[in-house]
């Protein structure tokens, strides 16, 4: 793919898990001193996408099936990881998708209703392969990133900078925890990359440019609803966006502006389909991909109607996430090392 298809998918990834439950997680631990924990989540996300720039230049333009072929055993582990990976992503994201539509666009509609198109449409945009997807990224992104770009251009005036003192009041092991919580959600669904099939893997600017609307957003809720309120809010980043107005009489305006935040979640939801569709056998693929999608379907309604379950998601996500992108980079680079070695004898 083009750099610039790249460019638009690296864009999405990045952003995908501040719908909802990045923002209010980290809100809720840090307080006003979450702009410190982006910060340094953004320099530990840097090492991480570094990490996976380098397996993906060790990869070229092979996916990741073709790169392990050399080495069965690792080659299995490999892909039962970054399979189960994609799947847990689809579940959370699934979810995150149909909890904000329930909550602000379709109030009265039954769950299923408002699944039923999107599985339909991640089925569709499968079926044409990295292409399509690419192409999809490509539209969409500037009108995202123009959005964005004017909504904190017009929220800045309401904030203020007192909303921020005192500075580091903050416990420090819920400092390091959200530090760590933003790396990851930033970061691991960059890993969705690995079977792309692109020569430019220099991912850190890509990743810099994704990161860096979610730090100014990050800090315009802050600066806007203050200390107090960032705490109680679901959906801070969507709260904050009530209080745009076109012309002095246009209002609702975030309803559409918020478009940009189901665009993130649809993109990563578009590749992390793919990628399971690609890793499974070539043999019945559709049908065992619709399968797959079918069981998706009835977990997210499951899960939609147990509310523990989903508290319990808005801990544990960015630890399980974590540990998948861990994983799956130091096998890699495992991976590598085992067959530097057999070249070299």
């Amino acid at each position: 793919m083009s750099k610039r298809k790249i460019y638009s998918l690296s864009y999405f990834l990045g952003r995908s898990f501040f719908l909802g439950f990045g923002y209010s997680v980290i809100l809720y631990y840090t307080n006003k001193d979450s702009w410190i924990c982006f910060l340094l989540g953004t320099l530990l996300g840097i090492i991480l996408i570094y990490g996976i720039s380098k397996i993906k230049k060790w990869m070229g333009e092979k996916t990741l099936k073709e790169y392990l072929n050399e080495n069965k055993i690792l080659k299995y582990i490999i892909l039962t990881l970054f399979m189960f990976f994609n799947l847990y992503l689809l579940s959370q994201l699934f979810f995150i998708l149909e909890t904000f539509a329930s909550s602000f666009f379709l109030i009265y509609s039954p769950t299923f209703f408002i699944l039923i198109p999107i599985f339909y449409l991640i089925y569709r945009i499968t079926n044409k392969g990295w292409q399509s997807i690419g192409r999809i990224a490509e539209i969409f992104m500037p009108i995202s990133f123009a959005i964005v770009l004017l909504s904190i251009a017009i929220l800045t005036p309401y904030g203020t900078t007192d909303k921020f003192l005192p500075i580091m009041n903050q416990n420090t092991y819920n400092m390091i925890k959200c530090t760590l919580f933003f790396a990851f959600y930033t970061s691991s669904p960059f890993l969705l990359l690995l079977n792309a099939p692109m020569k430019d893997n220099k991912l850190i600017r890509k990743y810099l440019l994704s990161t860096g609307t979610i730090i100014l957003i990050g800090i315009l809720i802050i600066a806007v609803l203050g200390p107090n309120l960032i705490q109680i809010y679901r959906y801070p980043e969507y709260m904050i966006l009530k209080k745009i107005k076109v012309f002095q009489f246009l209002e609702k305006v975030e309803n559409i502006v918020s478009i940009t935040w189901i665009l993130d979640v649809f993109m990563t939801l578009a590749i992390s389909a793919n990628n399971v569709k690609m890793t499974l056998p070539k043999k019945k693929n559709k049908i065992l991909f619709l399968g797959i999608l079918a069981c998706l379907f009835f977990l997210v309604i499951y899960l939609g109607n147990i509310y523990y379950i989903e508290l319990e998601m808005y801990t544990f996500l960015p630890l399980v996430l974590g540990s998948f992108e861990v994983l799956i980079i130091l096998l890699l680079i495992l991976c590598h090392v085992i067959k530097k070695k057999i070249n070299i004898s």
